[in-house]
């Protein structure tokens, strides 16, 4: 077992009240499984476009228990146990979704990685976790594994078809507060870190957003399996309500609305930078997309225009859900107005959530706290193995670092990241970048910040004090992939400055750097 499973605080002081409200089960999604497959086993479960091997695929739920049942044997006689971390990088296919769901049969831990990480964070994030297996896609990179043992999902597979599952005496007692899922991000600190979800913690959002689910039939995400809009939206919310998901290996724009039409989807899931991308390739090519009934904009904040856009072009029912990693879900709004203030206001809370609001310098502007039955039972960080935040800090109260203010009506309208958060789906570490752009022998002084681009998506820029000659931004680029940095870690836009602005501490004033550059008093090279 993993000393960091073993080492966890206590439940929260509200679990009682989660049980009794309905938050939380005794069961896990194992059992919800079982239960599909035995009364709707030719029901579809998950169908997965794979363009890397031009082919659809469609997995009904009596084919994915007996999979998830021949891969937990195949695990279990590989020596996997009951708080052991399993960690894969697939490409976003079902295999992803069944090897979840196998370490849960066995009581494992599941560690899955982006499909573009790189050695570097792969190794931290193993080393981090003590991961005991990891599995790699045939062709996959499988450097920075450390002491994990290497799989193919090929020789995992070839085992498993002729597996036997379990005998129920041998299969271990699997409890719903037990941790399963391991989700590695930066947060709001830069670092990385990781955040660890039960299967309760994990089951909370998806009852929370069981109306929706229940409503629209047909549910596609674009997203990862590995990120946690993916997860519970294409591989945990069919087995929550018996209806398919539909996902695919790409995010190219038009594969996604080909296959919106061709499987009738009704229920999407993107960021706002790929629904602009959406919204574009629509409008070059319309597709038939009557039966989308909802469009919800996640994991990012949702520029005007770009709100405006998806309701004429996309689906006139947009919403928007603020959620973050460590809390799922947060706060909805369904934007009955398409475009104006009312696309940044964060809506109201979701069903279960707590919000409270903290005092910063700003009076117009307060800190987001959070607490729920959907927040993580522990974050740790990856290098120190030191824990960040438990159930046990601050009564249970999460604080977002995201600064928000009232909008007037009832409700919380978003302002900004209140630290070096940067990113709109899978968060860049930022100290990360910056240490590793401080080894560059032309960079003196570096910061990484995000900014706004021409669609009002914030994107990464480096600010940089050049030593002697000043580098190009292929220069930094090249130099960050020669440290095997993951590719959407690196910085698209470079400003060169002479100085830094800085606190009386020595802190840089990245509000000002990101002010500067916005209104562009700081020269800065174009993105790429």
């Amino acid at each position: 077992m993993s000393d960091l499973i073993g080492s966890l605080p206590a439940l929260p002081a509200e679990a009682a009240a989660y049980y009794a409200q309905g938050w939380w089960r005794h069961a896990t999604f194992l059992d919800d499984l079982r239960a599909w497959a035995s009364t709707a086993g030719d029901r579809p479960a998950y169908i997965n476009v794979r363009t890397l091997l031009g082919e659809s695929v469609t997995v009904t739920f009596g084919d994915l228990a007996r999979h998830v049942e021949q891969l937990a044997t195949v695990l279990w006689e590989r020596g996997v146990r009951p708080g052991q971390v399993v960690a894969w990088q697939l490409p976003n296919w079902w295999e992803g979704g069944a090897l979840w769901l196998a370490c849960g049969r066995v009581g494992a831990v599941a560690l899955p990685l982006p499909p573009g990480t790189g050695a570097r964070e792969r190794e931290v994030m193993l080393a981090g976790m003590q991961a005991g297996v990891f599995v790699a896609a045939d062709n996959g990179d499988r450097g920075g594994c450390g002491a994990a043992s290497i799989l193919t999902l090929g020789d995992l597979m070839r085992d498993a078809a002729s597996a036997q599952p379990l005998p129920a005496a041998r299969r271990p007692i699997v409890h719903a507060d037990d941790v399963c899922q391991v989700l590695c991000t930066s947060g709001t600190t830069g670092h990385a870190k990781a955040v660890l979800h039960s299967h309760n913690t994990t089951y909370a959002p998806l009852r929370a957003a069981s109306a929706d689910l229940r409503e629209k039939s047909v549910t596609a995400a674009v997203s990862t399996l590995t990120h946690s809009i993916g997860l519970r939206s294409c591989l945990l919310a069919p087995l929550a309500t018996g209806k398919p998901s539909v996902f695919a290996d790409t995010h190219d724009p038009d594969t996604w609305l080909d296959l919106l039409a061709r499987y009738g989807v009704n229920r999407l899931l993107a960021a706002p930078r790929t629904l602009g991308e959406l919204v574009r390739a629509q409008q070059r090519n319309p597709r038939d997309l009557s039966a989308l009934r909802q469009v919800s904009s996640v994991a990012a904040p949702l520029p005007e225009t770009v709100a405006a856009d998806v309701r004429t072009t996309l689906c006139p029912h947009l919403v928007r859900v603020f959620g973050t990693t460590e809390a799922g879900a947060v706060m909805v709004n369904r934007l009955e107005v398409p475009t104006g203030p009312a696309a940044r206001d964060l809506g109201r809370p979701v069903a279960g959530v707590e919000l409270r609001l903290a005092e910063t310098d700003s009076p117009e502007a307060s800190r987001l706290l959070v607490r729920g039955p959907g927040l993580c039972r522990a974050m740790v960080d990856l290098r120190t193995s030191s824990m960040l935040w438990s159930p046990a800090h601050d009564e249970g109260w999460y604080d977002t670092c995201d600064l928000v203010q009232h909008d007037g009506q009832g409700g919380l309208r978003y302002l900004s990241r209140a630290a070096d958060r940067i990113g709109w789906g899978y968060v860049i570490p930022v100290a990360e970048v910056e240490g590793e752009l401080l080894d560059h022998p032309q960079v003196a002084e570096a910061a990484i910040v995000g900014v706004p681009d021409a669609d009002g998506h914030e994107i990464a820029c480096a600010v940089v004090v050049p030593h002697g000659a000043p580098p190009s931004l292929d220069d930094l680029r090249t130099f960050l992939r020669s440290r095997n940095m993951t590719e959407w870690y690196l910085p698209v836009r470079l400003s060169l400055v002479s100085a830094l602005p800085r606190t009386a501490l020595g802190k840089v004033r990245k509000d000002q750097v990101r002010r500067e550059i916005s209104v562009g008093t700081a020269p800065s090279a174009e993105p790429v």
